[in-house]
């Protein structure tokens, strides 16, 4: 260790020291020479990024796909995409269907819809080349050795249109819904579904796409065992075509058997009473209710109207039978009606006539007026509900079909609580001599009954339900006098009750000329 001494200074050798103005010189001349390396360094790189940034090549290392397109000159590496994805179009591709059918042959791939994104051809093209030099140079550098992808799509509009030119029957091949037939004799038998195989577009185009990729990776001139290799097959895809309505659907509605029948008859109605009828009956077949859904007649009478008219026939109006158009329909509600308490299912909405009708029991019939009463009841079970109905020239049939326990049976029983004594109304006729009278109508009682529903199991009775009690109004006696006896004739409703049309839609309808 040197220690400093005042008194005894180290030795210094004179020689060996440097004097200061002799160093000066040497300091400048490493700077200077420091600085000509910068400038000539920046030099350097200022050229190297001007010429950097002048190349019009593609980026080194890069590759599309596959396919190494580094050092491409821009206009070679244009030509040569724009030349592959025309040959991608243009190349052919076995198609192989179920079995080893290829139908048609090859399709080209253009042909089926593939294509290269063009705007994203231009946008690659565009961000390697265009710019100012600081972005074209910091983009090829950023781009140095990267993998592109091509996005290449299939439309699946070009694709179905050209595979339904090609294979209808494939494409779209017919399907058939199941069917449920009643037989004569009230069978329920099931005919299967037709399901078919049709082409599946969607994953055919990903299989379209992977080929289209597949292609585009080869060499641009390839060898001739490469280009053999481009007859290549793509398994096509199938579906199953299911039609809207199959066997198990059908069955699972629990439509089993007939539950419940009802018929009436109506020998010697006129021509028009009978069109009502049969058409109102037509229009309910084939019905079918779902558990729950209820059943609004209503909505059958204006279907009626609106698809086949109905026609004159004596409707009820103010208690008496006149003239007017669609009487009859109260006869298939009434019908129905029966079926539906025969099946034990839920009535919503009933009334009797006001006059008893003649193909019933008093208490089992089911009147309609439009606007004013109507007939619903409710599929109550927990399955679908057929309605079918028959008619010839003199009776109407209505059937339920459904599930119900067959040890379970119902039985409708009416009772008759009370006999209303026709009134009798005088009427005046000057032509008759004094105290002489004439009976014009006969008077008809009218009634009171009350109905119940009974439930049978294996025979024995398990329920009793009281249904309904009606009132049937009685129809006065017509008698002519000459005197005084006689009263207005109001022609009103019974009971001052509005004046509505029962067992038909419209009337009344006189003769012109009346």
């Amino acid at each position: 260790m040197l220690v400093s001494n005042p008194d005894n200074p180290p030795h210094i050798d004179k020689e060996k020291v440097v004097p200061c103005w002799r160093s000066e010189p040497m300091n400048r001349r490493f700077i200077n020479r420091l600085l000509l390396v910068i400038v000539v360094g920046v030099v350097m790189l200022w050229g190297w990024f001007w010429w950097y940034s002048a190349l019009r090549t593609v980026p080194h290392g890069v590759r599309l796909g596959e396919w190494s397109i580094g050092g491409m000159p821009e206009k070679e590496f244009r030509l040569q995409l724009q030349a592959r994805i025309d040959r991608l179009y243009s190349e052919p591709i076995r198609l192989e269907l179920n079995g080893g059918d290829s139908g048609k042959g090859a399709f080209k791939l253009g042909s089926l819809g593939l294509s290269a994104n063009e705007e994203q051809l231009s946008k690659l093209s565009d961000y390697m080349f265009e710019g100012s030099r600081l972005t074209k140079a910091k983009r090829r550098l950023h781009m140095r050795n990267a993998v592109l992808r091509l996005e290449l799509t299939v439309s699946e509009a070009v694709l179905q249109q050209t595979l339904t030119a090609a294979w209808p029957e494939r494409m779209n091949p017919p399907t058939k819904n199941a069917e449920r037939v009643v037989t004569g004799d009230d069978r329920i038998v099931y005919t299967p579904e037709l399901r078919a195989q049709a082409v599946d577009t969607r994953p055919l185009a990903e299989r379209l796409v992977a080929a289209g990729y597949e292609r585009f990776n080869r060499s641009s001139n390839p060898n001739t065992g490469e280009e053999a290799s481009y007859a290549t097959s793509v398994q096509v895809p199938m579906r199953e075509l299911v039609p809207q309505v199959t066997q198990d659907m059908l069955k699972a509605q629990g439509v089993n058997r007939k539950i419940s029948e009802f018929t009436t008859s109506f020998p010697g109605s006129v021509p028009g009473r009978i069109h009502n009828i049969q058409a109102t009956a037509a229009t309910i077949h084939d019905k079918l209710l779902a558990p729950g859904e209820r059943f609004d007649y209503s909505t059958i009478i204006q279907s009626t109207e609106k698809k086949v008219g109905y026609r004159e026939a004596p409707v009820i109006y103010n208690g008496k039978l006149v003239p007017g158009i669609g009487g009859g329909i109260c006869q298939v509600s009434t019908t129905l009606y029966n079926a539906v308490l025969l099946a034990g299912l839920q009535v919503n909405e009933r009334r009797n006539h006001s006059l008893p009708v003649s193909y019933v029991p008093l208490g089992q019939d089911a009147t309609y007026a439009n606007g004013y009463i109507n007939f619903m009841f409710t599929n109550s079970s927990e399955h679908h509900l057929l309605i079918r109905t028959e008619s010839d020239g003199n009776r109407v049939t209505v059937k339920l079909f459904g599930t119900m326990p067959e040890s379970v049976t119902y039985e409708i029983e009416s009772n008759i609580l009370q006999t209303l004594e026709p009134p009798v109304k005088y009427v005046r006729n000057p032509t008759l001599q004094v105290g002489a009278q004439t009976v014009l109508q006969q008077g008809k009682p009218g009634y009171v009954v009350e109905t119940f529903r009974i439930r049978k199991e294996n025979g024995a009775v398990t329920s009793k339900e009281r249904l309904s009690q009606d009132k049937y109004q009685p129809q006065p006696a017509l008698i002519a006098v000459h005197g005084s006896d006689a009263a207005p004739d109001k022609d009103g409703p019974p009971g001052g009750s509005r004046s509505i049309i029962e067992d038909g839609v419209s009337g009344p309808v006189f003769p012109k000329g009346r």
